[in-house]
């Protein structure tokens, strides 16, 4: 029975992104799954990645990791020169316009059955534009593949939806794997700012292709109180005498950093709390501490862009220790992520909290 992929298609999600909580989660794993079923439930499928992803082995470890398995009739958003290397026989669909290191970036449907590596857009703009270009090709689902790194966030800014590949791998203690994935999830849940009309206002006017000096922008009740530029910012003590009791929110262009937050509270030390804004959750560079600090203050921290997460995948293979008990860690990451689902696909199983137990999935 396919639950994993129908679970995501029944919420009404065409577009789904892979991020992993390092390498070696199972992330790619979780990428072929996701492949693997919507060929049985034959759907279209189309897939990129962000950057390059899928190389035949770890660049730290040297392990072998899972290959891009591709079958007749999927759909890839490839660099050419690796539709060329893969000898697996494609139609041209059309170019995109995206250039990578490998090539420029083509739209391929897949002719015969093989394995690929996957070099795709590096931008958030530019997934965008592939997907865009996806209609009307017959595509059901659209699939993403995260990098390992920083850019993997942009993927769920542009996909209706997401799942994260938690594994042993990111920490072998099972505590600080545990704390490191809550706090994770902290940053990707961050919920969306409710004011509409002010989120309106801040994207059209302080948004990020705007002026790139603007570091903060406080808001009131009726709008715009005052603009901050970074030289103000970081350089001056502008910021407590423009704080009054009638601001309401503080938007912080670019990166949120530990240090920035830090500036933006004592600032608002008049207020028994504050909004703090952001674009989305790519631009969160927090620790736990900040976080604290935050609860301390009284105060909120949200998105005018928010992430969807759909299921969690867990992978207790670590490249170091081996093999942890699958059972238990899939046991520890249900409880820790509830109510979102976590899965072992490898062993074909979903923690179900309802019943402290397990159900297979397949």
């Amino acid at each position: 029975m396919l639950v994993f992929l129908k679970e995501i298609l029944d919420s009404g999600f065409r577009s789904v992104s892979l991020i992993g909580m390092g390498k070696n989660t199972g992330k790619t794993f979780t990428f072929n799954q996701l492949i693997m079923e919507a060929r049985q439930l034959d759907i279209g499928v189309a897939m990129t990645t962000i950057g390059l992803d899928g190389e035949p082995s770890d660049s730290l470890f040297h392990h072998a990791k899972p290959k891009i398995l591709l079958s007749p009739g999927q759909i890839v958003a490839n660099a050419r020169s690796l539709l060329l290397a893969s000898g697996l026989d494609y139609e041209i669909l059309q170019a995109t316009g995206v250039t990578t290191p490998l090539g420029e970036v083509f739209l391929a449907r897949a002719l015969s059955a093989g394995e690929t590596l996957l070099a795709g857009p590096g931008t958030r703009q530019e997934l965008a534009l592939v997907k865009d270009q996806l209609e009307g090709l017959g595509v059901d689902l659209f699939i993403v593949d995260g990098a390992v790194d920083r850019r993997s966030l942009a993927a769920p800014m542009v996909t209706d939806t997401t799942v994260l590949a938690a594994g042993a791998e990111a920490s072998w203690d099972r505590r600080r794997l545990l704390e490191k994935l809550r706090h994770q999830l902290r940053i990707l849940q961050l919920p969306a700012w409710q004011n509409q009309a002010q989120a309106d206002l801040i994207q059209h006017e302080y948004g990020l292709s705007k002026d790139p000096d603007v570091k903060l922008v406080l808001l009131g009740e009726k709008g715009v109180q005052a603009v901050l530029t970074n030289q103000e910012f970081f350089h001056t003590e502008t910021l407590p005498e423009l704080i009054d009791l009638s601001t309401r929110a503080v938007f912080v262009r670019g990166m949120l950093t530990d240090s920035v937050l830090a500036r933006v509270l004592a600032g608002a030390h008049q207020l028994s709390s504050i909004n703090i804004l952001v674009q989305d959750p790519t631009a969160v560079f927090l620790g736990p501490q900040s976080f604290h600090s935050l609860d301390a203050y009284q105060s909120a921290l949200q998105v005018l862009d928010s992430i969807h997460i759909s299921a969690v995948t867990v992978n207790p293979f670590s490249s170091r220790y081996g093999l942890a008990d699958p059972l238990q860690l899939l046991r520890d990451v249900g409880c820790t992520v509830d109510p979102i689902p976590a899965f072992d696909l490898n062993l074909g199983m979903r923690y179900r909290p309802e019943e402290e137990d397990f159900n297979g999935i397949s």
